[in-house]
């Protein structure tokens, strides 16, 4: 069983903390981000900004008793890292647009 919790997230960068059965993981990270464009028919009602996995800066592992793991292995890296690309995908900015509601907008379409 994995839980991951996204503990800050903006448009450059990324922390979260990730349990496991056997190890407690907190991770920074960069993103990128792309914009979304979110329709009202055919008018564009706001402009949404969503960050994706990027990669990693820095990662330190735990054992359930608390204890930090001086060595993380490549495969419990890149588990990791496959568990957060499939993750984040997370809304971080949101700018209205104005949108015309008037029957007569409709009327000239």
């Amino acid at each position: 069983m994995i839980k991951i919790t996204i503990d800050e997230i903006n448009n450059e960068i990324f922390s979260a903390t990730i349990n496991t059965d056997t190890f407690d993981i907190e991770v920074e990270g960069d993103v990128w981000t792309d914009e979304l464009e979110n329709l009202c028919g055919d008018q564009v009602s706001s402009m949404s900004t969503i960050a994706y996995f990027d990669r990693i800066t820095d990662m330190k592992v735990f054992t359930k008793g608390g204890h930090e793991c001086c060595q993380i292995t490549l495969d419990l890296a890149n588990f990791v890292k496959k568990e957060l690309d499939n993750f984040i995908d997370e809304e971080v900015d949101n700018e209205p647009c104005s949108v015309d509601y008037s029957p007569r907008y409709y009327d000239l379409v």
